[in-house]
């Protein structure tokens, strides 16, 4: 290794450790414990063992269900015990035995058995062929917790039950106003093993805590590609012909005023980033969505690609597809639907949205498999919570814990991992109306997530703070 080469790769490590430390600050320090303030300077004092790991391409997506989806119905328990304490507890919301469709359920009791509804049989046919597992009652936690202890309010997670700081909680561990997701927290590490920085946590979606960093600035793509600012090169802006030619001279004057400077360097650093993007999406060729028939609630039909879910991952799949021309090693992606916030017209609503999701899944992994990437690329779902057991009369109101999917080349598969809550009212994990109190927390998942990606253990830390607070996560990779 020569002296230069020797130097860059301690320059990447310090960087990686300084984002970590930074990331770590951006967290309320209420939730820190001294042991991870202490783990930040561990992190710069031994770069070289604890660095990233890099080679290669990975890239973490993140689905978010908003509103809260009711993953009660989405993996159900089949067997003749299950199932009826099932029916019991959810009455009108239960699905009829001959809609689900048994799955093979490894990782859980002897004699228990479960099946999915047949609206999420793509999601299914994934599972069965190895490619997806399903992560059990997952929830925001800041510790395992007993109901003994909800009830006595210790260790409670703040504001459940909250669709904002839920939401804000599950992307970025602490409620709304949090600075950082843990999404962009990992992107403040890996970024430096990217050619193209900019391109590290990338949303098709809006802006999201998520992928919010210290250092790394999120990403926003639209569904069709970049936003490009055509007017600006001889179109009209607002029917002014000759607006677009002032914007130019705008970005490009050379001023004493910081806040003009700043923010013509800011946006000629996005004008620049969107057309280099847009350059290598035209030499990619990805599979186009399927012209599938798909349902929409409460309106007319529609095709599987003109649905903004699908089209916002396959934009995600020309970016991924264009790591290579990018330069890129690691990122991280959002992808967003909405809807999910069943208080009424669930049994309406439900079907619909579970097939929109599956045949949006099906469709991203299937392209990634033709691409030859499905090793290189692990999605996960997310969302504010799950939903009470109980039904409103309507539909179900806002719960905690939740059933996730994990899917990917590189996901061992076909398991159900996690403790699979009993399906009933009035157990040790029910906290009232069916809310189940979580047996794995966001950060494990997370945790197990951030180490596929290559975060050493200490990295992970920094990511996650109270790491330190829970046992082993998921073991969703080989």
């Amino acid at each position: 290794m020569t002296r230069s080469t020797r130097t860059d790769a301690s320059r990447r490590s310090f960087l990686r450790a300084v984002g970590g430390l930074a990331a770590s600050a951006a967290i309320p320090h209420r939730s820190l414990p001294l042991v991870t303030s202490l783990a930040g300077l561990a992190a710069l004092a031994s770069q070289n063992s604890q660095a990233a790991t890099t080679s290669g391409y990975k890239a973490l997506v993140c689905l978010y269900l908003n509103g809260g989806s009711d993953t009660h119905n989405w993996v159900v328990p089949i067997d003749a015990t299950g199932y009826a304490e099932y029916v019991s507890a959810r009455g009108e919301l239960a699905w009829a035995a001959n809609r689900l469709q048994g799955i093979t359920a490894t990782g859980q009791a002897a004699g228990r058995s479960f099946g999915m509804p047949m609206e999420l049989s793509p999601l299914r046919d994934l599972y069965e062929a190895g490619q997806a597992a399903v992560v059990a009652n997952v929830g925001p936690l800041v510790r395992p917790i007993t109901k003994a202890e909800y009830v006595a309010g210790m260790g409670v997670p703040a504001k459940l039950f909250s669709h904002n700081d839920q939401a804000s909680t599950w992307q970025s561990l602490a409620p709304e106003g949090a600075p950082s997701g843990w999404g962009g927290r990992m992107g403040d590490i890996l970024m430096s093993a990217n050619a193209q920085p900019v391109f590290t946590a990338v949303s098709a979606s809006g802006n999201a805590v998520f992928l919010s960093g210290s250092s790394v600035s999120q990403y926003q793509i639209g569904q069709e590609g970049p936003v490009l600012a055509t007017s600006m090169n001889g179109g009209s802006v607002f029917n002014s012909s000759s607006a677009g030619a002032a914007l130019q001279r705008a970005y490009a004057a050379s001023t004493t005023d910081r806040l003009q400077t700043e923010y013509a360097r800011v946006m000629q650093r996005g004008l620049s980033a969107n057309a280099m993007l847009q350059t290598a999406l035209s030499s990619v060729n990805v599979p186009a969505i399927p012209t599938t028939a798909i349902a929409r609630v409460n309106a007319s039909n529609t095709t599987l690609d003109q649905l903004s879910l699908a089209r916002q991952l396959r934009v995600v799949l020309q970016m991924i597809a264009a790591n290579q021309t990018l330069g890129m090693r690691r990122q991280v992606f959002m992808v967003q639907m909405g809807g999910f916030d069943t208080h009424a017209n669930q049994m309406r609503d439900q079907p619909v949205q579970m097939a929109q999701v599956a045949q949006s899944i099906n469709y991203f992994m299937t392209a990634l498999n033709s691409l030859g990437l499905q090793n290189n690329v692990t999605l996960f779902t997310a969302s504010d919570f799950g939903r009470t057991l109980l039904s409103n009369g309507a539909g179900s109101d806002h719960g905690w814990g939740s059933h996730h999917f994990v899917a990917g080349g590189a996901v061992k598969g076909k398991q159900i991992l996690g403790n699979f809550p009993t399906t009933a009212l009035g157990t040790a994990t029910d906290i009232g109306s069916g809310r189940l109190l979580p047996s794995t927390g966001v950060t494990q998942l997370a945790g197990s997530l951030s180490g596929w990606m290559g975060l050493s253990p200490t990295e992970q830390q920094l990511v996650l703070p109270n790491l330190s607070s829970f046992g082993a996560g998921p073991a969703l990779f080989a």
